[in-house]
C-alpha cells in the first residue's frame, strides 16, 4: 500500500518541503527545504538571500515565482540533485524524521500534490513523483547498516 504526503493533517508532514525542518547547507541555515530549492534556481545573490530570509516556505515559493526571466539557465540539469542534498540534510539533522521515514519500510512514498507532475504525482495521480523517489532512496541508505571498521 503506498503512503500519500502532502498536507499538514497527515502523519507525514515531515516529509514535506514546506514542513519547518531547518537544514544547514553550504555554511547557511535555511529554514525548510523549500526555502533551500527555491533559492538555489537563482544565480542572483539578492534573489537568493531575499527568499532564503522569507518568513514561510509558501512565501519563498511565492518570491521565486515572480522571478522566471531569471531562472538559472541549468536549472533542470540539476534540480533533482538540489532537492536529495537538501532533503538528506533533513533527515540527517532531524533523526525522529529520519526514524519515521524508515518506518515506512518499503512503501512507496508519493507526493501527492495536484499542482505538480514533476515532484508529485499531478491531479490525475500521473505525475513523475520525483520527491517520492528521492525519499525512498533516502530511506534506503539510512537503513543500510554502516560498514565495520574492524578486522
Amino acid at each position: 500500500m503506498a503512503i500519500f504526503f502532502n498536507t499538514r493533517l497527515d502523519s507525514y508532514e515531515g516529509f514535506r518541503t514546506t514542513s519547518e525542518h531547518a537544514v544547514e547547507l553550504d555554511g547557511t541555515h535555511w529554514r525548510s527545504v523549500e526555502h533551500y530549492v527555491q533559492a538555489q534556481r537563482f544565480k542572483c545573490e539578492t534573489t537568493r538571500e531575499k527568499i532564503r530570509t522569507a518568513d514561510y516556505a509558501f512565501e519563498a515559493k511565492s518570491l521565486a515565482r515572480t522571478r522566471p526571466d531569471a531562472l538559472r539557465h541549468d536549472w533542470e540539469d540539476v534540480r533533482d540533485e538540489i532537492m536529495e542534498i537538501a532533503n538528506r540534510a533533513k533527515f540527517s539533522k532531524h533523526k525522529q524524521l529520519a526514524e519515521k521515514l524508515k518506518e515506512t519500510e518499503d512503501e512507496e512514498l508519493i507526493e501527492a500534490s495536484p499542482m505538480s507532475r514533476y515532484w508529485g504525482a499531478g491531479a490525475d495521480g500521473l505525475g513523475r513523483n520525483r520527491l517520492g523517489e528521492i525519499l525512498m532512496k533516502i530511506r534506503d541508505e539510512l537503513r543500510e547498516p554502516l560498514p565495520s571498521l574492524g578486522g
